[in-house]
């Protein structure tokens, strides 16, 4: 089924969401899923429920679903296609619901090969359409048990309003007869039904109501992207809320509708192949990189710890990164160094943040070292103080014994997500640290890769945005009135000068007049002592011919570099170029 249709002859076919999901490993489940709709088509009516939260690939299996099994030339059923979305769009519930029925009723009329005998039900459709649109379109809905209030007011009797959805049952059965009477290769009507969580979830499962009840048809099976979380939220108004009391009544509804659920395998997804593939595609990671297990693992574990395996949010990931990489070239004038791999580690875990918690991406912009997030700043946002049991609970536990992890506990309190995921929180924030290694300049160079993923935070900018004393800048540099260096060329040029001026200099002298504590890096380092990787260091050498290694990545502490050279070292000057 599904491994047979992404041939080369069909790839063209076959969507970016639909190459994700065989990407993430689950064609096996997809396939399964594709042969027991076939097979249950057997046993009509069925309605099948892709259950899973938005963005994890509904909508991409249910296209998978279309094109096994009804776009294929020798595909055996007639496809319905509805995003009840865009129904619904600018319009009351009730017209929205007459809207997503008359959708239906129009795509099935298209199939029908005579003509006067599609004329003949649209005007008797019409017709009924026109009684139900007088009630409000609640006759159909209160037929079915959702809302007879209105049935009565406007209709003569409750049998009345039975006999019009009786009436619309039977025409619509004679247009799925006629089309499938007019191609024998044809088994029956699959309806899509897409986007039902998208909209408000009482008019959602007045929808699955209806649907239920007049298209209870023979050979007809119902695909519905729709989650439980959604039918339940929707079911308040009729049960209350969800109670161990009430929780049977919530299951009996859902499973009256459905007859086969099947939950996206979110947790099945590989995400390592997909993220791996996904990063060399875009060039953000090297493909030498990427080979590397301790890397692909550090991507893993930030990726689990923040976005999980939720297509849409991986997608997003990718689209950020691409674009941060493509800024970046654009402001270097395409010098591959200025991204090292650190640096690059740290994008991605920012922008992870950023899709995952945004609410605590925005307070790392207003306070990027988080190491150092205290009282004060819990008092500035306004978070609840903490139990004396809580507090006792919180410091004999590893993810939240500082200071600053108990204020990242407070502030995941203030989200229902958050508090969901706060180990995953504290978690990620301490893999950023240790990716960094360095708790004195952790704020720099958190605030440093921050400025890259801001452009595309999401977030209303309702006061001036706050410019930091550390921002980063893409300024270019001279070095004695000469050249237009990016920072690390600048750098460069700086400490190959000093040894021109001074050649008898030696590296444990270069590195007193450059101190280490200026790059996260090391500014020099020799031969002897090696390095992890050597496209994060420019090569020099003395002029006894002993080389050495220059520090080529430089965020904010830049300044700092300036700063040395002008107050310790005489013959050099640094000034920004246009």
């Amino acid at each position: 089924f599904i491994s047979g249709a992404f041939t080369e002859n069909n790839e063209k076919l076959c969507s970016l969401n639909w190459k994700c999901l065989i990407a993430f490993g689950i064609a096996t489940s997809i396939d399964a899923l594709a042969s027991g709709v076939s097979l249950k088509l057997t046993d009509t009516p069925i309605t099948i429920a892709l259950q899973g939260e938005w963005g994890s690939g509904k909508t991409s299996l249910m296209n998978l679903l279309k094109y096994n099994l009804c776009d294929t030339d020798d595909s055996p059923y007639f496809p319905i296609w509805i995003n009840t979305w865009q129904y619904s769009l600018m319009k009351t519930p009730s017209q929205a619901i007459m809207s997503i029925l008359e959708g239906i009723i129009n795509q099935i009329g298209a199939l029908n090969p005579n003509v006067h005998k599609w004329a003949e039900s649209k005007k008797k459709i019409g017709g009924l359409f026109k009684k139900m649109a007088i009630a409000g379109t609640k006759a159909a809905v209160g037929a079915v048990g959702i809302d007879s209030g209105l049935v009565d007011e406007v209709l003569d009797t409750e049998e009345t309003a039975s006999s019009d959805i009786m009436q619309l049952k039977e025409e619509i059965e004679k247009l799925i007869a006629d089309a499938l009477d007019r191609d024998s290769s044809k088994q029956g009507f699959i309806f899509y039904i897409d986007d039902l969580d998208r909209i408000d979830p009482p008019v959602a499962v007045e929808i699955l109501e209806l649907l239920k009840n007049i298209f209870d048809l023979e050979k007809c099976v119902f695909v519905l992207a729709i989650d439980y979380d959604v039918v339940i939220k929707g079911l308040k108004p009729k049960f209350g809320e969800l109670t161990d009391a009430n929780e049977r009544e919530f299951r009996s509804f859902f499973d009256k509708i459905i007859q086969l659920p099947f939950s996206m395998p979110v947790a099945s997804y590989n995400v390592d192949t997909f993220l791996v593939d996904a990063l060399s595609k875009i060039e953000f990671f090297s493909n030498e990189e990427l080979q590397d297990l301790t890397l692909a693992e550090t991507l893993s574990e930030i990726t689990r710890l923040s976005v999980g395996s939720n297509p849409r949010s991986l997608k997003r990931l990718t689209n950020t990164l691409a674009l941060i990489s493509i800024i970046n070239k654009k402001q270097n004038d395409g010098e591959g160094h200025t991204q090292d791999r650190l640096s690059k580690m740290l994008n991605y875990a920012m922008v992870c943040i950023q899709i995952a918690y945004p609410y605590i991406y925005n307070q790392l912009t207003e306070s990027p070292n988080f190491k150092s997030w205290n009282e004060k700043v819990a008092a500035k946002l306004k978070l609840r103080p903490l139990t004396e049991q809580e507090y006792d609970v919180l410091d004999s536990t590893e993810e939240f014994d500082e200071e600053w992890e108990k204020v990242v506990f407070r502030m995941c309190q203030k989200e229902t997500y958050l508090s969901n995921r706060v180990f995953s929180v504290s978690g990620l924030l301490n893999k950023i640290a240790q990716i960094i290694g360095n708790d004195e300049q952790l704020g720099e160079i958190i605030e440093a890769t921050l400025e890259m993923s801001a452009v595309t935070n999401i977030k209303a900018f309702d006061t001036p945005k706050k410019i930091s004393s550390t921002q980063k800048n893409y300024d270019k540099y001279a070095v004695n009135g000469s050249g237009r260096y990016s920072k690390g060329r600048m750098v460069e040029t700086v400490i190959n000068t000093y040894v021109a001026q001074h050649p008898d200099v030696t590296i444990d002298a270069l590195k007193q007049v450059f101190p280490d504590h200026l790059n996260p890096l090391r500014v020099i380092k020799s031969f002897a002592e090696g390095v992890k990787d050597p496209k994060r260091y420019y090569v020099s050498q003395l002029p006894s011919g002993e080389q050495f290694y220059i520090a080529a990545g430089w965020g904010p502490n830049i300044n700092k570099f300036i700063e040395v050279v002008h107050s310790t070292i005489s013959g050099i000057v640094i000034t920004n170029v246009e």
